[in-house]
């Protein structure tokens, strides 16, 4: 692992000029995974068009993005989507009736923010982007559903604002269909759930006077649909594989930080001694106390096994694994998520389900070695855990995957990824909770990106979002951009707190008062559209204390493109949600932005300057380098 500053990220600046607005609008129901996606996870159109589009399909989105020439008078774009739902996917209500020989209506996609001249509206109107364009060259779409097949098509508007026109001739091609939700290679499976509370379309589901009160109840309630939506496609992946062991007389083996969701207790409990589990005390101040006690009690009957180890080290895994009814293990499920109503519902969290029986042998050794220890770290333990475990042999076996766990010593799992992160060649995009002050993967992601390292990658393109400063006893959102470090504070994460400064936006709530988690991912994607891409994922929480004295699991997954791809696209979501609410922040008084600009200026123009010169970098990086 290299030698790192713990001077702070000044990492790159964000071509982000409006809001991206989460899975906002309105509740969707979520299938089950969609067709398998493989290497190719992308689609793009014909060169031969004026505006070039490419789609990253996600676990619950598309992330899109486009290039294109400055086009005169243009105010912006519309964004059109061809779209073939799954059962129990939402229409929009822009939505052309008929349907094509193979399946496909056409939607006209919304916009929640109009032109900072415009008429007032009331809050949460949304237009069709022909009437509000968008006003950049990136976009998540967040109104299509796992098991959707999408292909969209990106068309300038050009004229006054009150008189747009779609300039058809300069218009993007369609882009070829993709699958939302497509499990990928070696049958991993990513799934992120939509936990941040800053947003606009749960500030409208809450009331104005005490929303925290109110979201506590909808997030404690296993029927809200608050909280359905809150926790997304990981509830509902974890809901599936809990109820698919009850019904195929599977076993689990859970190995697990915190407990208390009145969700998956209940589930967990109906397998009765079927029921494998190792339940840490969570993250205590003294010995002997337990986080986890009404959760400890309530799976009575199930095979319990307690580690109490805090606070001398945290029990801090959160992995499951299936077997069949033999005991055979078939799959694992692993990521940052706690088996908690916060976990699921009001922290920005991932996890991976990996259909592989070599994998799942691992974490089930794993699991068998913490019943052991007890209480304690044996020798023997961190001795087993200072050797990788790797797969790739088996047939269909995800080739190129390495496990680490932890604790051990010599800090030989943070070796690993920080070579692979030295070794990087287009970008590096990041999701941290705390990984401390040095020592880090963090740290090894400063080296490149300061000029003054000998490691330095000017043109490596670093994004990402770390939930705590390192080296700081506070819990801000900290974003990373070249060029500054920026603080999502409650002055910039409040938009609504500026009076009268957004017109089309309400109030929101930050986070929940005793919380202090708003991004619990810990995640690294490299080189996501490159020649060799990988993730870094799991409990892990990429610092030395996770790796020398915490119970954790570091996996590292190469060469799998369109994972790579489906978790690059997430946190660029994640980024923006935060990054576009300081730009709303108060400047002399003023916002930074209220609205869409109504002249051209807005359009990357000069390709010699730096501003524009960086958002061409960023494009380049998303079309995949060369593309």
């Amino acid at each position: 692992m290299m030698v790192a500053s713990c001077v702070l990220l000044v990492v790159t600046r964000l071509v982000y000029d409006g809001p991206i607005e989460g899975p906002n609008a309105r509740h969707r129901a979520s299938s089950g995974i969609g067709p398998k996606l493989g290497s190719t996870d992308c689609a793009r159109t014909g060169a031969n068009m004026s505006v070039e589009l490419i789609v990253h399909p996600g676990v619950d989105s598309a992330f899109i993005a486009w290039r294109s020439p400055f086009i005169a008078d243009c105010r912006g774009f519309a964004l059109r989507r061809r779209i073939k739902r799954a059962p129990g996917s939402a229409t929009s209500p822009n939505t052309v009736p008929e349907t094509d020989a193979d399946g496909f209506r056409e939607e006209l996609v919304a916009s929640w923010v109009g032109f900072a001249d415009g008429p007032n509206v009331p809050e949460g109107t949304r237009r069709p982007t022909t009437e509000w364009p968008i006003q950049k060259y990136l976009w998540s779409d967040f109104a299509v559903s796992p098991g959707d097949k999408v292909a969209y098509r990106v068309v300038p508007m050009v004229g006054l604002e009150t008189a747009l026109t779609e300039a058809l001739d300069q218009a993007s091609d369609w882009s070829t269909p993709v699958a939302i939700g497509a499990e990928t290679e070696g049958h991993a499976a990513a799934f992120f759930n939509r936990g941040i509370v800053a947003s606009q379309w749960l500030s409208r589901l809450l009331p104005d006077e005490q929303p925290s009160q109110k979201l506590e109840k909808e997030i404690a309630d296993p029927d809200s649909k608050i909280r359905q939506f809150l926790a997304g496609p990981i509830r509902d992946a974890l809901v599936r594989l809990l109820t698919e062991a009850a019904n195929t007389k599977a076993n689990v083996y859970a190995a697990l930080f915190e407990l208390n969701d009145p969700e998956l207790i209940p589930l967990l409990k109906a397998l009765k001694k079927r029921a494998h589990i190792v339940l840490g005390n969570g993250s205590v101040a003294k010995k002997g106390e337990d986080e986890n006690a009404d959760a400890r009690a309530a799976l009575s009957g199930v095979d319990l096994h307690d580690r109490m180890s805090a606070p001398r080290a945290l029990a801090h895994n959160k992995f499951l694994v299936l077997t069949d009814a033999d005991g055979k293990p078939e799959a694992v499920w692993t990521g940052s998520t706690n088996w908690t109503t916060t976990g699921l519902c009001t922290q920005a969290n991932n996890a991976v389900l990996i259909r592989n029986p070599d994998l799942a042998q691992f974490y089930l050794d794993q699991w068998h070695a913490l019943v052991d220890a007890g209480d304690s770290t044996p020798n023997r333990l961190y001795k087993a855990n200072g050797k990788p475990k790797t797969t790739g042999s088996a047939p269909n076996s995800p080739k190129g995957t390495t496990l680490w766990f932890t604790p051990l010593r010599g800090g030989l799992d943070l070796e690993e990824a920080g070579a692979l992160i030295a070794e990087a060649k287009d970008g590096i995009l990041f999701l941290m909770f705390n990984p401390g002050p040095r020592g880090t993967l963090l740290n090894d992601i400063i080296e490149l990106a300061s000029p003054g390292s000998p490691n330095y990658k000017p043109d490596l393109y670093i994004q990402g979002v770390v939930n705590q400063n390192p080296g700081t006893n506070k819990n801000p959102v900290v974003l990373f951009n070249r060029g500054e470090r920026i603080e999502a504070n409650a002055d910039v994460v409040l938009p609504a707190a500026i009076p009268g400064a957004l017109k089309y936006w309400k109030k929101e709530l930050l986070k929940l008062p005793r919380a202090h988690a708003m991004v619990h991912s810990k995640v690294v994607v490299i080189d996501p559209y490159g020649d060799n891409p990988v993730v870094i994922t799991g409990s892990h929480n990429l610092g030395p204390k996770a790796s020398g004295v915490n119970d954790e699991n570091l996996l590292i997954i190469k060469g799998n493109s369109a994972l790579a791809s489906q978790y690059a696209g997430k946190i660029m979501e994640i980024y923006a949600q935060y990054r576009w609410r300081q730009s709303v922040g108060k400047q002399a008084g003023k916002p930074k932005w209220s609205g869409l600009a109504n002249h051209d200026k807005w359009q990357i123009a000069d390709p010699t300057q730096p501003y524009d010169k960086r958002r061409l970098r960023e494009l380049d990086f998303w079309f995949g380098k060369g593309g």
